[in-house]
């Protein structure tokens, strides 16, 4: 018998530039289908065989389209990892991220709702293993002995300058362009989810987060809430520190703690990199999508 608790919190906000909230959550236990979707949700979770399930999606297209899509990113991908509970995590996930992407498409065929998407990052937690799926610029962070790593690598035009050496770290940080995205739920239909997987330890906290939240606060000032913070009050600091830094966009920050006899106690100094690797990364897609 498992035992595994994830204390959690999750906090969404418009931000102080935007007139619509086009970010979406969601804490699934998949064992029993009970979900938490409303800001401000805290609580503990015990966690049954069937895992649990965090997303996050922060949606783009303007007149209520965005919101359209994360809705229905957040709905799709659990459902379908409801729906089919057998094969390789893996291979489950990589389905639920096309049939949600598919579903996107679908529903911006509506009037209004033409050239809508969404990022998509989500968590499957399987015993004390979690499988991280990315699409877009949403991230994921896990920390770990007061030691931070981004689990996720933003899918966007600057990184890729970054990664291929034509932009300096530092710059990328200022660019204009910092938001194109390199791919969307709902903007193609060949999307690519990248992949990654990581075992927990006891007293891992992970952050799922959107761009708005990433883009004002450095990495050090994360590590620093996360490390002194319980889960709400983490959630709390962080979107106040973005919205007193301009709330240039929608806010939304998740955090889980994760504790109980089934996680190991993390080894002296090992860091999250040891145990964590890439399964897919995303690969090359035909055109940046508009933010």
């Amino acid at each position: 018998m498992t035992d595994i608790n994830i204390t959690f919190a999750a906090l969404s906000d418009i931000g102080r530039a935007r007139s619509v909230n086009e970010d979406a959550f969601q804490l699934v236990d998949l064992s029993t289908g009970e979900r938490f979707d409303a800001s401000p949700s805290q609580g503990t979770m015990r966690v049954g065989a069937g895992g649990a399930l965090l997303m996050l999606s922060d949606g783009m297209g303007g007149h209520a389209a965005g919101e359209v899509a994360s809705a229905t990113v957040i709905a799709s991908l659990r459902a379908a990892l409801e729906a089919h509970t057998g094969g390789p995590t893996e291979q489950r996930l990589e389905a639920a991220v096309r049939r949600a992407n598919a579903d996107v498409i679908a529903a911006a065929e509506a009037k209004g709702r033409h050239g809508m998407g969404a990022t998509l990052t989500a968590v499957l937690l399987e015993h004390t293993t979690a499988y991280v799926a990315e699409v877009g610029d949403s991230r994921a962070y896990l920390l770990r002995s007061g030691k931070l790593k981004q689990l996720t690598r933003d899918q966007s035009l600057v990184q890729m300058l970054v990664d291929q050496g034509l932009m300096p770290a530092d710059e990328a940080e200022r660019s204009s362009k910092k938001n194109i995205l390199l791919q969307a739920m709902g903007t193609t239909d060949d999307v690519r989810a990248a992949i990654g997987q990581v075992g927990l330890r006891s007293g891992d906290r992970l952050l799922l987060c959107s761009d708005g939240v990433s883009n004002a606060i450095a990495f050090a000032e994360l590590r620093e809430i996360l490390a002194n913070s319980p889960p709400g009050p983490a959630c709390e600091r962080l979107i106040q520190l973005a919205n007193d830094r301009g709330g240039e966009d929608n806010l939304t920050a998740m955090v889980a703690l994760f504790d109980g006899k089934s996680f190991a106690a993390p080894a002296p100094a090992e860091t999250v990199t040891a145990t964590f690797s890439v399964i897919k990364d995303f690969g090359p897609v035909p055109k940046p999508a508009a933010p």
